[in-house]
């Protein structure tokens, strides 16, 4: 899933949108590629062309990922599920798996790649 150049969308809208179009997902699994930010006790991924940054929250991996602050301010990628907010933050994604990428911009370049799984995890 990517945005048109120019415009963005909310990742908050969609598991709504998944619904509207007739999927029962019990989960919403993306890799998702971007800045990792500090901002107080959490962090985020920026993103870019989307209207939020994710919250990065829970998951296999989040312990690891919250002590690597040699990539704070690094493009990472991560994949985890998707998750509507978490305190009131806009979305979250679960850490099950992070990487450092490329200083050089290769990869997916602030790509989201969604799969949406159904039945048992």
């Amino acid at each position: 899933m990517f945005p048109q150049t120019g415009k963005s969308f909310d990742p908050v809208l969609i598991p709504k949108a998944l619904r509207d179009a007739g999927f029962t997902p019990t989960a919403i699994v993306v890799v998702v590629d971007g800045t990792l930010i500090a901002e107080g006790e959490f962090l985020t991924l920026d993103v870019p062309g989307l209207d939020h940054s994710f919250v990065l929250a829970g998951g296999a991996q989040a312990d690891a990922l919250r002590k690597r602050t040699d990539l704070v301010g690094k493009k990472i990628r991560v994949a985890g599920k998707l998750h509507p907010s978490h305190a009131d933050r806009p979305p979250g994604l679960t850490v099950e798996s992070f990487e450092p990428l490329r200083e050089d911009g290769l990869g997916l370049g602030g790509r989201m790649v969604l799969r949406l799984l159904r039945g048992r995890i």
